[in-house]
Protein backbone atom coordinates (compact mmCIF):
# COMPACT_ATOMS: atom_id res chain seq x y z
CA UNK A 1 0.00 0.00 0.00
CA UNK A 2 2.80 2.28 0.90
CA UNK A 3 4.68 1.58 -2.49
CA UNK A 4 1.72 2.53 -4.38
CA UNK A 5 0.83 5.68 -2.67
CA UNK A 6 4.92 6.65 -3.20
CA UNK A 7 4.29 5.78 -7.07
CA UNK A 8 1.01 7.78 -7.00
CA UNK A 9 2.99 10.71 -5.81
CA UNK A 10 5.78 10.08 -8.41
CA UNK A 11 3.74 9.79 -11.08
CA UNK A 12 1.76 13.33 -10.13
CA UNK A 13 5.74 14.95 -9.37
CA UNK A 14 6.41 13.12 -13.47
CA UNK A 15 3.34 14.06 -15.03
CA UNK A 16 2.06 17.71 -13.93
CA UNK A 17 4.40 19.68 -15.61
CA UNK A 18 3.82 17.70 -18.69
CA UNK A 19 0.02 18.10 -18.47
CA UNK A 20 0.96 22.26 -18.06
CA UNK A 21 3.29 21.97 -21.42
CA UNK A 22 0.24 20.87 -23.17
CA UNK A 23 -2.11 23.58 -21.83
CA UNK A 24 0.37 26.24 -22.87
CA UNK A 25 1.22 24.57 -26.20
CA UNK A 26 -3.02 24.38 -26.18
CA UNK A 27 -4.06 27.71 -28.29
CA UNK A 28 -0.95 27.31 -30.79
CA UNK A 29 -2.70 23.92 -31.57
CA UNK A 30 -6.21 25.18 -32.13
CA UNK A 31 -4.22 27.58 -34.61
CA UNK A 32 -2.85 25.45 -36.29
CA UNK A 33 -5.77 23.24 -36.45
CA UNK A 34 -7.65 26.34 -37.63
CA UNK A 35 -5.18 27.29 -40.83
CA UNK A 36 -5.24 23.76 -42.16
CA UNK A 37 -8.75 23.42 -41.79
CA UNK A 38 -9.33 26.62 -44.08
CA UNK A 39 -6.29 25.33 -46.26
CA UNK A 40 -3.88 27.96 -45.73
CA UNK A 41 -1.52 25.31 -44.18
CA UNK A 42 -1.17 21.47 -45.71
CA UNK A 43 -1.66 19.14 -42.46
CA UNK A 44 2.28 18.15 -42.25
CA UNK A 45 3.21 22.07 -41.90
CA UNK A 46 0.54 22.27 -38.88
CA UNK A 47 1.97 18.86 -37.50
CA UNK A 48 5.20 20.16 -37.74
CA UNK A 49 4.56 23.05 -36.40
CA UNK A 50 2.76 21.71 -33.47
CA UNK A 51 5.86 19.30 -32.65
CA UNK A 52 8.22 22.58 -32.51
CA UNK A 53 5.80 24.92 -30.45
CA UNK A 54 5.75 22.18 -28.16
CA UNK A 55 9.45 21.15 -28.03
CA UNK A 56 9.94 24.78 -27.64
CA UNK A 57 7.49 25.09 -25.07
CA UNK A 58 8.61 22.09 -22.79
CA UNK A 59 12.40 23.03 -23.44
CA UNK A 60 11.25 27.00 -22.13
CA UNK A 61 8.66 26.71 -19.40
CA UNK A 62 9.92 22.50 -18.62
CA UNK A 63 11.85 23.50 -15.58
CA UNK A 64 9.90 26.15 -14.53
CA UNK A 65 7.22 23.96 -14.53
CA UNK A 66 9.27 21.32 -12.36
CA UNK A 67 10.39 23.97 -10.08
CA UNK A 68 7.12 24.92 -8.99
CA UNK A 69 5.20 21.38 -8.61
CA UNK A 70 8.55 20.98 -5.80
CA UNK A 71 7.13 24.26 -4.45
CA UNK A 72 3.70 22.81 -4.11
CA UNK A 73 5.08 19.73 -2.59
CA UNK A 74 7.00 21.42 -0.46
CA UNK A 75 4.18 23.56 0.66
CA UNK A 76 2.02 20.62 1.11
CA UNK A 77 4.12 18.95 3.14
CA UNK A 78 4.71 22.00 5.78
CA UNK A 79 0.62 22.35 5.95
CA UNK A 80 0.42 18.89 6.70
CA UNK A 81 3.22 19.36 9.72
CA UNK A 82 5.62 16.96 8.45
CA UNK A 83 9.13 16.99 9.88
CA UNK A 84 12.70 16.93 8.30
CA UNK A 85 11.15 18.16 4.92
CA UNK A 86 14.13 19.05 2.46
CA UNK A 87 14.01 22.58 0.75
CA UNK A 88 13.74 21.77 -3.41
CA UNK A 89 16.63 22.87 -5.18
CA UNK A 90 16.48 25.08 -7.81
CA UNK A 91 19.21 26.10 -10.81
CA UNK A 92 18.94 29.24 -10.94
CA UNK A 93 18.42 31.36 -7.66
CA UNK A 94 17.05 34.24 -9.53
CA UNK A 95 14.25 32.01 -10.11
CA UNK A 96 10.58 33.02 -9.09
CA UNK A 97 10.27 29.81 -7.10
CA UNK A 98 13.07 30.20 -4.99
CA UNK A 99 12.08 33.61 -4.15
CA UNK A 100 8.88 32.38 -3.22
CA UNK A 101 10.44 29.60 -0.81
CA UNK A 102 13.26 32.03 0.39
CA UNK A 103 10.02 34.24 1.28
CA UNK A 104 8.36 31.56 2.54
CA UNK A 105 11.04 30.36 4.96
CA UNK A 106 11.33 33.73 6.34
CA UNK A 107 7.75 33.84 7.30
CA UNK A 108 8.11 30.61 8.96
CA UNK A 109 10.83 31.67 11.02
CA UNK A 110 9.09 34.83 12.05
CA UNK A 111 6.01 32.62 12.98
CA UNK A 112 8.66 30.47 15.05
CA UNK A 113 10.13 32.69 16.56
CA UNK A 114 7.26 34.83 17.77
CA UNK A 115 5.02 31.49 18.74
CA UNK A 116 8.05 30.97 20.85
CA UNK A 117 8.07 34.26 22.65
CA UNK A 118 3.91 33.22 23.47
CA UNK A 119 5.23 29.92 24.79
CA UNK A 120 7.71 31.86 27.32
CA UNK A 121 4.77 34.35 27.84
CA UNK A 122 2.04 31.83 28.44
CA UNK A 123 4.65 29.85 30.74
CA UNK A 124 5.74 32.96 32.78
CA UNK A 125 1.39 34.16 32.72
CA UNK A 126 1.03 30.05 34.16
CA UNK A 127 3.72 30.66 36.90
CA UNK A 128 1.80 33.96 37.76
CA UNK A 129 -1.65 32.39 38.17
CA UNK A 130 0.33 29.49 40.14
CA UNK A 131 1.80 31.64 42.77
CA UNK A 132 -1.20 33.79 43.42
CA UNK A 133 -1.77 33.63 47.08
CA UNK A 134 -5.88 33.59 46.12
CA UNK A 135 -7.69 30.02 44.65
CA UNK A 136 -7.90 30.57 40.98
CA UNK A 137 -9.97 28.36 38.68
CA UNK A 138 -10.68 27.97 35.52
CA UNK A 139 -13.66 26.23 33.75
CA UNK A 140 -15.04 24.98 30.46
CA UNK A 141 -18.23 25.67 28.68
CA UNK A 142 -19.99 22.90 30.77
CA UNK A 143 -18.38 24.26 34.24
CA UNK A 144 -15.38 21.53 34.84
CA UNK A 145 -12.30 22.58 36.31
CA UNK A 146 -9.61 22.31 33.18
CA UNK A 147 -6.84 24.42 35.74
CA UNK A 148 -6.78 25.35 39.33
CA UNK A 149 -3.90 26.98 40.78
CA UNK A 150 -1.82 25.85 44.05
CA UNK A 151 -3.93 27.79 46.56
CA UNK A 152 -6.96 26.35 45.44
CA UNK A 153 -5.55 22.84 45.23
CA UNK A 154 -5.00 23.07 48.89
CA UNK A 155 -8.44 24.84 49.39
CA UNK A 156 -10.32 22.51 48.41
CA UNK A 157 -7.85 19.29 48.09
CA UNK A 158 -6.16 18.08 44.32
CA UNK A 159 -8.95 15.48 43.76
CA UNK A 160 -11.59 18.03 44.36
CA UNK A 161 -10.17 20.57 41.62
CA UNK A 162 -10.20 18.09 38.61
CA UNK A 163 -14.40 18.02 38.99
CA UNK A 164 -17.23 19.82 37.79
CA UNK A 165 -16.97 22.64 39.91
CA UNK A 166 -20.57 22.86 40.99
CA UNK A 167 -19.77 19.44 42.45
CA UNK A 168 -16.35 20.91 44.90
CA UNK A 169 -18.39 24.05 45.34
CA UNK A 170 -22.18 23.38 46.56
CA UNK A 171 -23.84 26.70 46.76
CA UNK A 172 -26.75 27.73 44.96
CA UNK A 173 -25.76 31.45 44.52
CA UNK A 174 -22.57 30.53 43.47
CA UNK A 175 -23.79 28.07 40.61
CA UNK A 176 -26.22 30.63 39.56
CA UNK A 177 -23.61 33.36 38.84
CA UNK A 178 -21.37 31.13 37.15
CA UNK A 179 -23.96 29.63 35.01
CA UNK A 180 -25.14 33.37 33.78
CA UNK A 181 -21.76 33.92 32.89
CA UNK A 182 -21.22 30.09 30.64
CA UNK A 183 -24.84 30.93 29.26
CA UNK A 184 -23.41 34.41 28.15
CA UNK A 185 -26.02 36.00 29.94
CA UNK A 186 -23.37 38.12 31.60
CA UNK A 187 -19.84 39.00 31.51
CA UNK A 188 -18.76 39.33 34.78
CA UNK A 189 -20.44 38.43 38.41
CA UNK A 190 -18.90 39.16 42.02
CA UNK A 191 -20.41 37.92 45.07
CA UNK A 192 -20.07 36.49 48.62
CA UNK A 193 -21.06 32.92 49.24
CA UNK A 194 -20.91 30.53 52.21
CA UNK A 195 -19.41 26.69 51.93
CA UNK A 196 -18.31 24.05 54.42
CA UNK A 197 -15.15 22.96 53.82
CA UNK A 198 -13.98 19.73 55.73
CA UNK A 199 -16.46 20.75 58.36
CA UNK A 200 -15.76 24.47 59.03
CA UNK A 201 -17.84 27.21 57.04
CA UNK A 202 -15.81 29.20 54.99
CA UNK A 203 -16.57 32.13 53.55
CA UNK A 204 -15.51 33.01 49.88
CA UNK A 205 -16.10 36.47 47.95
CA UNK A 206 -15.86 35.32 43.61
CA UNK A 207 -15.33 37.59 40.80
CA UNK A 208 -16.47 35.15 37.40
CA UNK A 209 -15.36 36.12 34.11
CA UNK A 210 -15.69 35.40 30.59
CA UNK A 211 -12.56 35.21 28.88
CA UNK A 212 -12.26 37.01 25.58
CA UNK A 213 -10.95 33.82 24.12
CA UNK A 214 -10.97 30.14 24.60
CA UNK A 215 -7.91 29.43 25.69
CA UNK A 216 -5.38 26.51 25.21
CA UNK A 217 -6.81 23.86 27.85
CA UNK A 218 -10.81 24.96 26.90
CA UNK A 219 -11.59 27.41 29.29
CA UNK A 220 -14.12 30.02 28.71
CA UNK A 221 -14.61 31.21 32.13
CA UNK A 222 -11.87 32.02 35.05
CA UNK A 223 -13.47 31.82 38.77
CA UNK A 224 -11.17 34.06 41.62
CA UNK A 225 -11.48 33.36 44.75
CA UNK A 226 -11.27 35.24 48.35
CA UNK A 227 -11.23 33.58 51.36
CA UNK A 228 -13.43 36.17 53.70
CA UNK A 229 -13.90 33.66 56.91
CA UNK A 230 -11.33 36.11 58.96
CA UNK A 231 -13.07 39.18 57.69
CA UNK A 232 -16.69 37.64 58.44
CA UNK A 233 -15.84 36.91 61.97
CA UNK A 234 -14.10 39.91 62.74
CA UNK A 235 -16.92 42.03 61.91
CA UNK A 236 -19.39 39.42 63.96
CA UNK A 237 -16.73 39.90 66.81
CA UNK A 238 -16.86 43.94 66.34
CA UNK A 239 -20.83 43.94 65.86
CA UNK A 240 -20.99 41.98 69.00
CA UNK A 241 -18.43 44.16 71.01
CA UNK A 242 -20.54 47.61 69.51
CA UNK A 243 -23.42 45.84 70.88
CA UNK A 244 -22.05 44.70 74.50
CA UNK A 245 -20.06 48.47 74.77
CA UNK A 246 -23.18 50.41 74.20
CA UNK A 247 -25.05 47.90 76.78
CA UNK A 248 -22.35 48.49 79.53
CA UNK A 249 -22.08 51.95 79.25
CA UNK A 250 -26.20 52.32 78.89
CA UNK A 251 -26.89 50.33 82.21
CA UNK A 252 -24.83 53.17 84.33
CA UNK A 253 -26.12 55.93 82.11
CA UNK A 254 -29.55 54.56 83.09
CA UNK A 255 -28.59 54.29 86.92
CA UNK A 256 -26.90 57.54 86.99
CA UNK A 257 -29.95 59.27 85.07
CA UNK A 258 -32.31 57.45 87.34
CA UNK A 259 -30.59 58.77 90.82
CA UNK A 260 -30.13 62.28 89.29
CA UNK A 261 -34.10 62.38 89.01
CA UNK A 262 -35.01 61.03 92.57
CA UNK A 263 -32.43 63.54 93.69
CA UNK A 264 -34.06 66.62 92.04
CA UNK A 265 -37.42 65.19 93.11
CA UNK A 266 -38.83 63.53 95.86
CA UNK A 267 -35.24 62.85 97.87
CA UNK A 268 -34.58 66.71 97.28
CA UNK A 269 -34.42 67.30 100.97
CA UNK A 270 -33.54 63.44 102.21
CA UNK A 271 -29.94 63.88 103.42
CA UNK A 272 -29.64 59.76 104.11
CA UNK A 273 -31.40 58.87 100.68
CA UNK A 274 -29.04 61.53 99.24
CA UNK A 275 -25.78 60.38 100.80
CA UNK A 276 -26.99 56.54 99.60
CA UNK A 277 -27.60 57.02 96.08
CA UNK A 278 -24.05 59.28 95.86
CA UNK A 279 -22.24 56.18 96.48
CA UNK A 280 -23.59 54.36 94.23
CA UNK A 281 -23.44 56.89 91.81
CA UNK A 282 -19.87 57.04 92.67
CA UNK A 283 -19.67 53.21 91.74
CA UNK A 284 -21.35 53.68 88.63
CA UNK A 285 -19.23 56.37 87.88
CA UNK A 286 -15.80 54.39 88.64
CA UNK A 287 -17.31 51.44 86.56
CA UNK A 288 -17.42 53.63 83.78
CA UNK A 289 -14.53 55.34 83.91
CA UNK A 290 -13.06 51.56 83.72
CA UNK A 291 -14.85 50.96 80.83
CA UNK A 292 -13.93 53.78 78.69
CA UNK A 293 -10.22 52.99 79.99
CA UNK A 294 -10.30 49.48 78.58
CA UNK A 295 -12.27 49.96 75.79
CA UNK A 296 -9.52 53.14 74.47
CA UNK A 297 -6.85 50.31 75.61
CA UNK A 298 -8.29 48.61 73.32
CA UNK A 299 -8.65 50.34 70.52
CA UNK A 300 -4.61 51.93 71.36
CA UNK A 301 -3.72 48.36 70.48
CA UNK A 302 -4.84 48.56 66.76
CA UNK A 303 -2.59 51.31 66.19
CA UNK A 304 1.22 51.61 65.44
CA UNK A 305 3.44 52.56 68.09
CA UNK A 306 6.34 55.04 66.84
CA UNK A 307 8.48 54.99 69.58
CA UNK A 308 11.73 52.62 69.49
CA UNK A 309 10.47 49.47 72.08
CA UNK A 310 12.12 49.22 75.54
CA UNK A 311 14.43 46.97 76.90
CA UNK A 312 12.25 45.35 79.68
CA UNK A 313 13.47 43.93 82.62
CA UNK A 314 10.41 41.35 83.73
CA UNK A 315 11.39 41.09 87.78
CA UNK A 316 11.32 44.96 87.97
CA UNK A 317 7.98 45.59 86.17
CA UNK A 318 6.90 42.59 88.28
CA UNK A 319 7.28 44.97 91.41
CA UNK A 320 5.90 47.79 90.26
CA UNK A 321 2.87 45.48 89.55
CA UNK A 322 2.94 44.19 93.27
CA UNK A 323 3.80 47.97 94.51
CA UNK A 324 0.65 49.22 92.83
CA UNK A 325 -1.67 46.41 93.94
CA UNK A 326 -0.16 45.90 97.93
CA UNK A 327 -3.01 48.09 99.26
CA UNK A 328 -5.68 46.31 97.84
CA UNK A 329 -4.12 43.09 98.72
CA UNK A 330 -3.73 43.97 102.23
CA UNK A 331 -7.36 45.39 102.53
CA UNK A 332 -8.61 41.62 101.14
CA UNK A 333 -5.67 39.84 103.60
CA UNK A 334 -3.60 38.42 100.88
CA UNK A 335 -0.41 38.24 100.43
CA UNK A 336 1.93 38.92 97.24
CA UNK A 337 4.32 36.45 96.43
CA UNK A 338 7.37 36.66 93.81
CA UNK A 339 9.21 33.92 93.12
CA UNK A 340 12.80 34.31 90.51
CA UNK A 341 13.30 30.89 89.49
CA UNK A 342 15.85 32.14 86.81
CA UNK A 343 17.74 35.09 85.83
CA UNK A 344 15.12 36.18 83.14
CA UNK A 345 16.81 38.31 80.29
CA UNK A 346 15.77 41.57 79.15
CA UNK A 347 12.36 41.66 76.88
CA UNK A 348 11.96 44.01 74.34
CA UNK A 349 8.23 46.06 74.22
CA UNK A 350 6.65 48.67 75.43
CA UNK A 351 6.58 48.68 79.49
CA UNK A 352 3.29 50.51 79.54
CA UNK A 353 1.51 47.35 77.95
CA UNK A 354 3.03 44.61 79.98
CA UNK A 355 2.74 46.43 82.89
CA UNK A 356 -0.95 46.00 82.21
CA UNK A 357 -1.33 42.79 80.82
CA UNK A 358 0.34 41.36 84.49
CA UNK A 359 -1.47 43.84 86.36
CA UNK A 360 -5.09 42.74 85.12
CA UNK A 361 -3.66 39.09 85.83
CA UNK A 362 -2.79 39.66 89.18
CA UNK A 363 -5.71 42.37 90.17
CA UNK A 364 -8.02 38.88 88.62
CA UNK A 365 -5.97 36.84 91.10
CA UNK A 366 -6.67 38.72 93.42
CA UNK A 367 -10.52 39.54 93.13
CA UNK A 368 -11.16 35.20 92.98
CA UNK A 369 -8.51 33.97 95.07
CA UNK A 370 -9.64 32.54 98.48
CA UNK A 371 -9.96 35.00 101.74
CA UNK A 372 -5.87 35.23 103.35
CA UNK A 373 -4.45 33.21 100.70
CA UNK A 374 -1.48 33.79 98.67
CA UNK A 375 -1.24 35.08 95.21
CA UNK A 376 2.25 33.84 93.80
CA UNK A 377 4.15 34.94 90.43
CA UNK A 378 6.84 32.57 89.40
CA UNK A 379 9.40 34.12 86.96
CA UNK A 380 11.31 31.17 84.74
CA UNK A 381 12.96 30.53 81.41
CA UNK A 382 12.53 27.42 79.35
CA UNK A 383 13.85 26.32 75.88
CA UNK A 384 11.35 25.77 73.14
CA UNK A 385 10.87 25.05 69.44
CA UNK A 386 8.72 27.68 68.20
CA UNK A 387 7.68 27.27 64.01
CA UNK A 388 8.35 30.12 61.70
CA UNK A 389 5.11 31.94 60.22
CA UNK A 390 5.07 29.51 57.35
CA UNK A 391 5.28 26.22 59.74
CA UNK A 392 8.19 25.00 57.96
CA UNK A 393 10.63 25.70 60.16
CA UNK A 394 11.00 24.78 63.88
CA UNK A 395 13.90 27.75 65.85
CA UNK A 396 14.83 26.59 69.39
CA UNK A 397 13.74 30.00 71.27
CA UNK A 398 14.58 30.92 74.70
CA UNK A 399 10.75 31.54 76.40
CA UNK A 400 10.12 33.56 79.46
CA UNK A 401 7.93 31.89 81.71
CA UNK A 402 5.08 33.94 83.94
CA UNK A 403 2.69 32.03 85.81
CA UNK A 404 0.46 34.01 88.23
CA UNK A 405 -1.37 31.14 90.99
CA UNK A 406 -4.09 31.96 93.13
CA UNK A 407 -6.26 29.43 95.42
CA UNK A 408 -10.06 29.88 94.51
CA UNK A 409 -12.65 28.24 93.10
CA UNK A 410 -12.34 26.03 89.65
CA UNK A 411 -12.94 27.21 86.34
CA UNK A 412 -14.74 24.62 85.08
CA UNK A 413 -13.65 23.29 81.90
CA UNK A 414 -15.89 24.33 79.22
CA UNK A 415 -15.25 28.05 80.24
CA UNK A 416 -11.62 28.01 79.96
CA UNK A 417 -12.19 28.98 75.78
CA UNK A 418 -14.40 31.53 76.74
CA UNK A 419 -12.48 33.47 79.22
CA UNK A 420 -10.21 36.04 76.63
CA UNK A 421 -13.16 36.68 74.65
CA UNK A 422 -14.59 40.60 74.97
CA UNK A 423 -17.27 41.12 77.90
CA UNK A 424 -17.11 37.70 78.71
CA UNK A 425 -17.78 36.90 82.13
CA UNK A 426 -19.09 34.24 84.09
CA UNK A 427 -21.93 33.61 85.72
CA UNK A 428 -20.96 33.04 89.43
CA UNK A 429 -18.70 35.98 89.24
CA UNK A 430 -21.56 38.06 87.93
CA UNK A 431 -21.43 39.69 91.64
CA UNK A 432 -17.48 40.99 91.40
CA UNK A 433 -17.26 44.26 89.79
CA UNK A 434 -15.33 44.20 86.49
CA UNK A 435 -15.85 45.13 82.71
CA UNK A 436 -15.06 41.64 81.35
CA UNK A 437 -12.25 43.67 78.88
CA UNK A 438 -9.42 42.75 81.40
CA UNK A 439 -8.09 38.93 79.94
CA UNK A 440 -8.89 40.21 76.55
CA UNK A 441 -6.87 43.15 76.53
CA UNK A 442 -4.07 40.89 78.15
CA UNK A 443 -4.82 38.16 75.61
CA UNK A 444 -4.01 40.75 72.38
CA UNK A 445 -1.13 42.40 73.91
CA UNK A 446 0.63 38.71 74.65
CA UNK A 447 -0.08 38.10 71.20
CA UNK A 448 1.26 41.00 69.92
CA UNK A 449 4.79 40.04 71.23
CA UNK A 450 4.00 36.68 69.33
CA UNK A 451 3.85 35.14 72.76
CA UNK A 452 0.70 32.91 74.59
CA UNK A 453 -1.38 32.71 77.56
CA UNK A 454 -3.11 29.61 78.69
CA UNK A 455 -4.88 28.57 82.08
CA UNK A 456 -4.88 25.65 84.38
CA UNK A 457 -7.55 25.18 87.27
CA UNK A 458 -7.87 21.83 89.39
CA UNK A 459 -9.61 21.69 92.92
CA UNK A 460 -6.83 21.91 96.01
CA UNK A 461 -4.21 23.19 93.24
CA UNK A 462 -5.87 26.96 92.20
CA UNK A 463 -6.08 28.69 89.28
CA UNK A 464 -2.89 29.20 87.60
CA UNK A 465 -2.50 31.96 84.13
CA UNK A 466 0.62 31.03 82.22
CA UNK A 467 2.49 33.47 80.31
CA UNK A 468 4.55 32.53 77.46
CA UNK A 469 6.97 35.58 75.78
CA UNK A 470 9.86 35.06 73.55
CA UNK A 471 13.26 36.26 74.60
CA UNK A 472 14.18 39.62 72.43
CA UNK A 473 17.96 38.80 72.82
Amino acid sequence: MKQNKTKKEHKEALYHPMDRVFLLTFPMTVSFLVLMLFGQIPPLSALIGFVLTFFFTFLLAGPFLRELEQLINYLKQEAEGRVNIQMPRFAKRRREAFKIVQSFNQIKMNWLAKNKILEAQTLSDTAILESLPEPLLMLDKDGNMVSANLSAQQLFGKKNTSKNVFESIKNAQFEKSVRKVLNNQSEHENIEFQIKLNGKKVYLRALINWLPAMTKNGAEVVVLLHDITNFKIFEKSQNAFFANASHELKTPLSVLSGFIETLQTSAKDDAEAREKFLNIMAEQTTHMTDLVQDLLALSRLDLENDAPPENILIPDLMRSVFQALQLKAQNQNKKLVLKENADLPPFKGYSSELFRVFQNLVDNALKYGKNKSDITVTLDTQMENIPQSDGSVEIPTQMLIISIHNQGSVIPEEEIPHLFERFYRMEKNMHVSGTGLGLAIASEIVHKYQGSISVESKSRIGTTFIVRLPSSL
